[in-house]
């Protein structure tokens, strides 16, 4: 009889194990992969699934450049952005192990010339806030100091303190791109390498990650590489790779599904990968502890995901549950390019996704039915067709919305001649902005961003539009103000009010 019971046991694992190792060859998993992948117009993804410290899954889809012929593979690089800051997060940790720094140390104990908007800020915030987004700065707020600017990452670290917080410290949960930036050079500060090389030498090469890079400068050397595609003019194109080097720590990772498995392996490990210690486990499990918490609404649980109660960030990782499960996870996004990487440590499951499209919202709802198959869950939920539809029709809501805001643009003149507006302004963010005057109209320059310019069109009273000669910006509106004497003191933009800009920064005139 126990010969039996012990047959049987052997039976059920190994069942469970050739139903995992089957997935590989699932016709309805690729089936289902590749019609989201052509619903939501993606030109190229990867896709891999981990179980039980095991790769079981691993495939390319589609091309790397639309109208091409070379096919995206499990080594194909591409830019995972904000997937870098869970790397930025370890990196901490290993110090931390090491006894050099606290993840509650104050910032300026390492960096004393660092400074926030007001002293009693500068003093009291510390690594740990920035890596949970509790620093009060707003969401994604100064991002454009970096984001195709020709600052370093020191000059956009100093510009910082000119960054008013919009909320009080530990308030609430604010995404912060500067704040990894910050704790990146931190790291450098006190290793005495550069986080380049930090990353390098204690992540990418003990975990094998051979092809990955914290910079897109090595794609040419490295090749196999896929292209960013974004909106231009209403259609999607092939576009420019973009160069964040001035905030790698945030967002500077280029890597594959391959490499990207081996980091998921040693997060599902607790530190450990091929047998050796990476990092201690409580560092990981740190990472892993929510912070703040970001919340889930109703509108969200009726129609994005029913299977969730609770959302917090930790440290470089969201952490929420999903259908009864603590799932830790990251989403990343830079111009052209999306990227998903989640695990659940429990059931010791992880997945991985990246993209060569910004057109689609796949990195948000492809992983969830991945997780249901990995899970065995019986019900067959369809995540990318439900969020297809919310997006579709958000996409109308929008375009009904601005088609009914500018139907009285353009019906007044401008309170003052066009020449009025000429000049110089300044901001302690974002540097000079200079309007002039070219053929009766007028156009805008940033110094930061000397590539770019816009032409200003009158809308209503003290509003104007920049539509700018620039892939991705599109349109921003500015706002002019005057004093008593009708002579034009200064304006407020959000420059990327349809991704990174949530607030208008204020440029004023010089005599």
């Amino acid at each position: 009889m126990r010969t039996l019971i012990n047959l049987l046991l052997v039976f059920l694992f190994l069942g469970k194990g050739i139903a995992f190792a089957q997935i590989g060859n699932d016709r309805e998993l690729e089936k289902y992969i590749e019609k989201a992948r052509n619903d939501w117009e993606i030109p190229g993804l990867a896709v891999a699934l981990i179980k039980n410290g095991e790769v079981i899954y691993s495939k390319g889809f589609g091309v790397k450049e639309m109208g091409g012929r070379e096919k995206v593979d499990e080594n194909t690089l591409f830019s995972v952005a904000s997937n870098t800051k869970a790397f930025t997060a370890l990196s901490v940790g290993l110090l931390v192990q090491q006894g050099k720094l606290s993840w509650d140390d104050p910032v300026v104990k390492h960096m004393p010339e660092f400074k926030m908007y007001n002293p009693v800020l500068t003093q009291e915030i510390t690594i740990r806030d920035f890596l949970s987004h509790q620093s009060g700065l707003g969401l994604w707020a100064g991002d454009l100091t970096w984001w195709e600017s020709n600052y370093d990452r020191e000059e956009v670290i100093r510009r910082l303190r000119y960054q008013k917080p919009v909320a009080g410290l530990h308030q609430k949960y604010l995404y912060s791109n500067m704040g990894y930036l910050v704790v990146g050079e931190l790291v450098a500060r006190v290793s005495g390498m550069t986080y380049d090389e930090f990353i390098k030498e204690n992540f990418l090469i003990p975990l094998e990650m051979t092809r990955s890079s914290t910079t897109v400068r090595t794609l040419n050397d490295i090749g196999n590489y896929a292209i960013p595609h974004s909106s231009v003019n209403g259609e999607l194109s092939a576009i420019k790779q973009l160069n964040v080097d001035n905030c790698a720590p945030a967002a500077a990772m280029v890597t594959s599904i391959n490499d990207l498995s081996h980091w998921v392996q040693m997060q599902l490990s607790k530190g450990m990968y091929n047998g050796k210690r990476i990092v201690e486990e409580n560092i990981i499990e740190e990472t892993w502890k929510p912070q703040i918490a970001i919340g889930v609404n109703k509108w969200v649980k009726e129609n994005l995901n029913p299977y969730t109660n609770f959302s917090n960030y930790g440290l470089g990782w969201r952490v929420f549950d999903f259908r009864g499960n603590f799932l830790v996870e990251h989403t990343g996004g830079l111009d052209g390019m999306l990227s998903y990487v989640g695990f659940i440590p429990e059931e010791n499951l992880g997945v991985v996704l990246v993209t060569n499209s910004d057109q689609h919202d796949l990195q948000n709802c492809l992983p969830k039915y991945l997780f249901d198959r990995l899970l065995e869950e019986e019900e067959q939920y369809d995540w990318s067709g439900n969020y297809l539809k919310i997006n579709k029709a958000n996409k109308e809501r929008r375009a009904k919305e601005k088609q009914k805001a500018e139907e009285n643009y353009g019906k007044t003149e401008p309170i003052l001649p066009l020449e009025a507006y000429c000049g110089e302004y300044i901001s302690d963010i974002y540097g000079t902005a200079t309007i002039y005057m070219v053929n009766g109209q007028i156009q805008i320059k940033l110094s930061a961003h000397p590539k770019i310019t816009g032409k200003i069109t009158f809308l209503e009273d003290s509003r104007f539009r920049a539509r700018w000669d620039h892939r991705l910006w599109n349109e921003s509106d500015m706002f002019f103000y005057m004093d008593w004497r009708n002579n034009i003191t200064e304006f407020r933009m959000a420059v990327r009010p349809d991704w990174i800009d949530t607030i208008e920064y204020k440029w004023v005139k010089t005599e």
